[in-house]
């Protein structure tokens, strides 16, 4: 009985240790902080005048992982010289699909200078019936707008 309250004990203490280690956070040199899309616009905004090349168009800004994944799917129409500008937290090849997408759009890849941006790639009048197709950038972006089709 002695021998099984010692076990009982030592296995206590062990399984404290470990609970004790493992909520300790991880050392600095193994932590990341993920780029915030604040890093890139001042504040935290819903609209912003998007310049690429002499066009200006007010978008909305995808930059949470919930509004990157729904983008402008279910919506019956975009107001015209509006958008969507998909904010990712590094460069990368990320694909576009028409998922539940009711009209027509562009889909413009964008890499910023300064404080316009320059289309490196685009799909123009990507219709809801592409779906299930997968349209990516030519090169890895950071930035992609979506508008009206016909308005880039």
């Amino acid at each position: 009985m002695k021998d099984f309250f010692f076990l009982i004990v030592g296995l206590g203490i062990i399984a404290g240790s470990f609970y004790l280690v493992l909520q300790k956070p991880a050392p600095a040199r193994f932590q990341r902080e993920a780029p915030s899309v604040n890093d890139q616009f001042p504040m935290k905004i819903e609209n912003y005048k998007l310049k690429i090349g002499d066009k200006t168009i007010l978008v909305e800004i995808a930059d949470t992982t919930e509004k990157l994944a729904r983008g402008l799917s279910g919506r019956k129409s975009l107001s015209p010289g509006s958008g969507m500008l998909f904010v990712f937290s590094e460069i990368g090849s990320y694909g576009f699909w028409m998922k539940d997408m009711k009209f027509p759009i562009d889909i413009a890849w964008l890499e910023r200078i300064d404080n316009s941006f320059r289309i490196v790639g685009i799909e123009r009048n990507v219709s809801p019936e592409s779906f299930p197709h997968v349209f990516y950038p030519p090169v890895p972006i950071k930035y992609v707008v979506e508008t009206n089709a016909g308005e880039l």
